[in-house]
Formats: C-alpha cells, sequence, structure tokens
C-alpha cells in the first residue's frame, strides 16, 4: 500500500499547487483595481463657474517630466475613477511611464456642483482648466499633457484641445451628433431584442419625429427652471456636432472605435474624423476588431451599460484586469501617449 500513500501524497501537493497558483492569480488581478501602489499620488482642486472640482494626480515612479493623460469622462455621474472601472487602464498607463490625472463630475465623489447643469462647452472649459491646473506643478512644466476621453468626451475634447492647447488627445467610442447617435444607440438596443428591421426603422422615424418636435433652436436654449435635471441635460445638449470643433482641431489625436460598439456608430465617427480634420493635424484613425464602446473584448462584454452586466460578467472583469480589453487597445493608447506612434492594425 506504500505506492498508493505515495500517489495520494503527489495529488495532495498538486491540488495544494494549483490553490496556490489560482489564489496569486485571482490577487495579482484583483491589483489592478488598486490605485498604483508604486509613484506618487495627489489632490488637485480646481474651480470652474461656480464649481469646485476635486482629483486625483497620480505620477509614475522615477520618471522625469512623464507625459501626462488628463482622462475626460463619457456620460453619467461618474466619479474620478468611475467606480473602479478605470483603474487597471489606470495602472498599465502608470506602469508606462505615463501620468495620469481624473477628477469627479460637478456634484459627484468630492467635487461640488451638478453636471447636468453643464452643456458640452461648459465640459470643455472644465476640461481646459483641469489641464492647465496639471502643467502648473512643477515636475510637470515640461511635460506633454493631454486628454484621453471617452464616448461624449468626442463633443468635449476637440474644443478643450484647442482652448488650452493640448499636446495630444485620444479619443474612445466618440460621438459625433447627437441626435444621430441617439437614433444608432436605440436601434441597437431594438435589435438586441429581437426588432425586425421594418419594427427598428419605422421606431427610429417616430424618434426623429419626437425630436424635432422636442428640441427646436428655442427650447434648447432655454434655462433650468430650479436645479437642472436630466431632462433638462439632454434638451441643452440636443444639437451637440462635433464637426466644427475637429475641422478647426490642429491637436495631435488618435480615435479608437470599437467595431462592435453598441452606443456610438464606428463607422460614421472614423469617417467624420478622417473627412473633417485639417490636411496637416497628425492623427492615428483606425477601428478595433471584436470591440465595445469602451473597447473591452466584445465577446465578453457586449452590452451597451456596464450597468447591466450580470454579477458573474462583474466577476469576469474584476479577474480579467487589463486583459478585459481588446488585444492591442491599452498599448495602442499608451504608444500615442509617448510619442504619436500609430501602431499597424491589430489582427
Amino acid at each position: 500500500m506504500g505506492w498508493l500513500h505515495v500517489k495520494r501524497q503527489k495529488y495532495r501537493v498538486l491540488f495544494l499547487f494549483l490553490i496556490c497558483a489560482i489564489t496569486v492569480f485571482i490577487l495579482n488581478r484583483l491589483t489592478e483595481f488598486d490605485l498604483p501602489g508604486e509613484g506618487l499620488s495627489r489632490t488637485l482642486r480646481f474651480e470652474h463657474q461656480q464649481d469646485r472640482l476635486t482629483g486625483t494626480l497620480i505620477l509614475p515612479a522615477n520618471v522625469i517630466s512623464p507625459p501626462v493623460v488628463l482622462l475626460v469622462h463619457g456620460d453619467g455621474a461618474q466619479d474620478r475613477w468611475s467606480d473602479g472601472g478605470y483603474l487597471p487602464l489606470v495602472n498599465y498607463l502608470v506602469s508606462q511611464g505615463i501620468a495620469v490625472y481624473s477628477w469627479d463630475k460637478p456634484g459627484t465623489g468630492e467635487s461640488r456642483g451638478n453636471w447636468l447643469a453643464q452643456t458640452m462647452p461648459d465640459r470643455a472649459g472644465e476640461a481646459a482648466l483641469a489641464l492647465e491646473k496639471v502643467r502648473q506643478q512643477p515636475e510637470l512644466k515640461s511635460s506633454r499633457v493631454g486628454f484621453l476621453g471617452f464616448s461624449q468626451a468626442g463633443w468635449v475634447v476637440p474644443q478643450a484641445s484647442q482652448r488650452a492647447n493640448a499636446d495630444f488627445a485620444v479619443l474612445v467610442g466618440a460621438a459625433i451628433n447627437w441626435r444621430a447617435q441617439g437614433f444608432y444607440y436605440g436601434a441597437q438596443r431594438r435589435q438586441s431584442e429581437g426588432r425586425s428591421s421594418a419594427e427598428i426603422q419605422a421606431a427610429t422615424e417616430r424618434d426623429a419625429a419626437d425630436f424635432d418636435r422636442a428640441f427646436t433652436p428655442e427650447t434648447v436654449r432655454l434655462p433650468c427652471l430650479s436645479s437642472c435635471t436630466r431632462q433638462d441635460f439632454e434638451r441643452r445638449n440636443a444639437h451637440a456636432d462635433a464637426l466644427s470643433d475637429i475641422a478647426a482641431m490642429k491637436t495631435p489625436v488618435m480615435i479608437l472605435m470599437g467595431e462592435d460598439d453598441r452606443n456610438v456608430n464606428p463607422h460614421e465617427t472614423v469617417s467624420a474624423w478622417a473627412e473633417t480634420l485639417p490636411t496637416g493635424t497628425p492623427r492615428c484613425i483606425r477601428l478595433i476588431g471584436g470591440a465595445t464602446h469602451g473597447l473591452l473584448r466584445s465577446a465578453w462584454f457586449d452590452y451597451q451599460l456596464a450597468s447591466r452586466w450580470p454579477l458573474w460578467k462583474q466577476g469576469l472583469f474584476m479577474l480579467s484586469g487589463q486583459y478585459a480589453w481588446a488585444p492591442g487597445a491599452l498599448s495602442d493608447i499608451g504608444g500615442w501617449v509617448q510619442g504619436q506612434r500609430c501602431a499597424d492594425a491589430h489582427p
């Protein structure tokens, strides 16, 4: 029976080894949802109009005059790290020697104000002031500083880049026209619900008629009656369109769109930027296959809103960390920030 005892011992050792390996793997992934442990972080505050904004600047360790990205949020009441969803991206950027600054939207986290009271030009002015605040930091006076924006930032970053003379910009899932984006979003939602093409077309036509009736030039200009609501926010931004700002943009810009974007039409965005940017403006414009609106792997996270993820998808995201992003997406962003490198398209 000695051989049987030895065999059992080997299985026990192998089992313990697997448990330890799995534990190390999980702990390693979960650390990507912590703020970077190395380097320096500090709180930076600034004021825009009546709002007092608060955010965190993270500097990579032992890097002199690192490039700096300012994160510009998409839609919604987002704090500086988007409820932790940005942290794997932040950890990646810092590991590449890139500093990161992000702030809570007005009325979220430690920031005072009401983000629902903002128009897109308001948001652009806020982002430009944030960039100026970062440039005032002693160790960043010689740094290249720019924006990394998501979705709704497609209306914000082109304006902010010109106001603040940004050194670079990166846009992910960038919207072009508020009206068209809303119809695309609705059509994609109905398609996921199994509606027929005819049903989707009819519903889109009804949406267009309702939109044009509700959001006239006169109603868009009306102020909020009291505290601005979501309805006010949509009304006051209903005519947002990025084309004129893109046409005036001189900032080197990277546009990354997931081919499986269910929120913003990726082909429309790619075409608009390619055709509208002034000749001579450095650019890197590309579609990323197998990627969502936020450049996550669409095979795993094919949803319009993260709030609709089931619990097991949330767990998968936590365990995946940086691997939740489509292959090459993070390195593309890092390469552009570090030196306007536009790598070949990924398979």
